[in-house]
């Protein structure tokens, strides 16, 4: 029971959202120091920006309650 209050703590929650985002961060990073991204990296890029915004909205979101 303790281990589902603590999950939904919303610290907990924050914290984990952040680390998310920061791993995508590192991603995008990585692949933009790149010269040329084949078709596959360039949809990856694409993909990982949009799970970067939606988890800074979620972010911004859990911040504000």
């Amino acid at each position: 029971m303790a281990r589902s209050r603590r999950s939904s703590d919303p610290e907990i929650q924050i914290a984990r959202l952040a680390q998310k985002h920061a791993e995508l961060d590192a991603r995008v990073v990585e692949l933009s120091g790149r010269s040329y991204l084949t078709p596959s990296e360039q949809m990856e890029a694409q993909r990982l920006k949009k799970e970067k915004l939606a988890l800074k909205e979620q972010l911004d979101a859990q911040r504000s309650d």
